[in-house]
């Protein structure tokens, strides 16, 4: 009998939470802060807007991304299309000034390239530029932790993807994501620790490129093709608000910017939906909280 109270209290306190996000009279804000991982191809955030609109949810996706023009977005060209560099965007005060001024209720932050985060001495095929240490990446990160937290807004921590090669270096990438959130976690802001939301994506992406070939699922060496873009906006739809994505029928995929605007609208077929919301809905139900 506990343990069906126990049950039925976490049930109500779940709902209760996607009420609260759904129901909000005010339009809730998202800024996307990174490089191409959010912009190539036509990027994630619109598609991640569609996705909460689709559910009668009231929000504003922005990217500070610019070219093409974005009529939301600020322009850091420095930082949004080449591979982030923690350090230099957080020394950066028009970063801190965009999120202390836009009223945001979210933010999502990628660490993005294996080369700025695993150690000097690991040999990658990549171009990786040069190794940044990892207190140096987990106080830079820090310093836009706080920013977010007293700005009122709550930190989203993205496990970028990744390209198809050295998908053995996903799982030591994301036990470094994994630490650097455990460190925010920590940080006392206004006297309180504050709970950062860790999105996975990377792992999607693998299963999704051992399910379909790397052929099908990447449109370049290091960028997805519309359909990992689809599987990006719904695990950040899912993880942001609480819902199950597979009570939603949205299945529109995301429109490259090359295309134009009066071409016909793409969509996942029911199969390719339906796996990638049941493998979101996997990752997000099983996770640690």
């Amino acid at each position: 009998m506990k343990k069906c109270i126990r049950f039925i209290t976490i049930g109500l306190m779940a709902i209760g939470c996607s009420l609260s996000f759904g129901q909000s009279a005010k339009s809730k804000r998202v800024l996307f802060l990174g490089n191409s991982v959010f912009n190539s191809k036509g990027g994630v955030h619109q598609t991640f807007e569609q996705f909460c609109k689709s559910s009668g949810l009231n929000i504003d996706a922005v990217s500070q991304y610019k070219e093409p023009e974005n009529p939301h977005g600020v322009e850091f060209l420095e930082y949004g299309r080449i591979p982030v560099n923690l350090p230099a965007m957080a020394a950066d005060e028009k970063i801190h000034a965009l999120i202390s001024s836009g009223n945001f209720d979210f933010v999502i932050l990628e660490g993005r390239r294996n080369g700025f985060l695993l150690p000097e001495w690991l040999e990658l095929s990549e171009d990786r530029g040069k190794a940044i240490p990892y207190d140096e990446n987990a106080a830079a990160l820090g310093e836009l932790h706080r920013t977010i937290v007293e700005s009122g807004a709550q930190t989203v921590l993205y496990l970028h993807p990744g390209g198809y090669s050295n998908p053995e270096m996903k799982h030591p990438v994301a036990q470094i994501y994994q630490r650097l959130r455990a460190d925010l976690e920590r940080m006392d802001i206004g006297g309180k620790q504050h709970e950062v939301i860790f999105v996975p994506a990377s792992f999607l992406w693998l299963d999704a490129s051992r399910k379909y070939g790397d052929e099908n699922w990447f449109a370049d060496p290091n960028h997805g093709n519309a359909l990992a873009r689809y599987s990006s906006a719904c695990m950040l739809y899912t993880y942001i608000t609480g819902l199950d994505p597979r009570e939603s029928d949205f299945k529109e995929l995301p429109r490259s910017y090359d295309v134009s605007p009066d071409s016909p609208a793409e969509y996942a077929s029911e199969e390719e939906a339906a796996w990638i919301k049941n493998q979101v809905w996997l990752y997000y139900s099983t996770k640690l909280r």
